[in-house]
């Protein structure tokens, strides 16, 4: 498993720092949860100004016996935006005695990304606009598992408000994985990625149409 660097630990610990009403249903055991908090725009001002932002608004939130899927949209020149997902709960944390903890941190299959049709085709399209760099093509149809590291320094319990903070590693099929930021807010009922480096734009965008 690969190291973690201890600047990587601190920018994602920086970057959750930096980052109501619902219905619920019951059906067969799950709990859905859904959010009337508006849908905004998808990219809103980071902690460092060359590096962008994405922030989706959690619509629906379905608690299984395990985990949380989250269906999360937001909106970019007028289409919506979105994607699903799905976060097991009670991840490990990955900062013990504020030190990188690789043999607790990472982990792989805890966080699971998938499609939701024509708006996460969006999602690729506006990645495009905003990364400045040609995007055709659609989401991938099979379940994105990136490897993950909790930079969290308490085991991650989705049913309390708090922030949530994760560096992803998402695998194309040619070159590095791509390394991603990655905040769960249930407070603001958000998910945000943070690009670590613009080099990762392009390695992002493939990964997530599984190229």
């Amino acid at each position: 498993m690969r190291k973690i660097n201890q600047i990587a630990v601190l920018s994602a610990l920086a970057f959750a720092t930096a980052c109501g009403n619902t219905n619920q249903n019951q059906q067969g055991g799950d709990q859905s949860k859904k959010s009337n908090a508006p849908i905004v725009d998808l990219t809103i001002d980071g902690p460092v100004t060359n590096n962008k932002h994405l922030f989706l608004r959690i619509v629906d939130d379905v608690k299984t016996d395990s985990s949380h899927v989250y269906t999360a949209r937001s909106v970019f020149k007028g289409d919506t935006v979105g994607l699903k997902v799905e976060v097991v709960n009670m991840i490990p944390a990955g900062i013990i005695d504020d030190q990188a903890n690789d043999d607790m941190g990472f982990t792989k299959g805890k966080i699971k990304i998938s499609s939701i049709g024509a708006e996460s085709d969006n999602f690729i399209k506006a990645l495009g606009t905003i990364y400045e760099i040609p995007a055709s093509g659609s989401f991938s149809n099979t379940t994105i598992l990136p490897t993950v590291f909790s930079s969290n320094k308490v085991n991650v319990d989705l049913d309390k408000t708090a922030t949530y903070s994760f560096k992803l590693f998402l695998d194309q099929k040619s070159g590095e994985p791509a390394e991603m930021f990655f905040n769960i807010d249930t407070y603001k009922k958000s998910v945000e990625f943070q690009e670590k480096d613009p080099k990762f734009r392009a390695p992002f965008i493939a990964a997530l149409q599984g190229k």
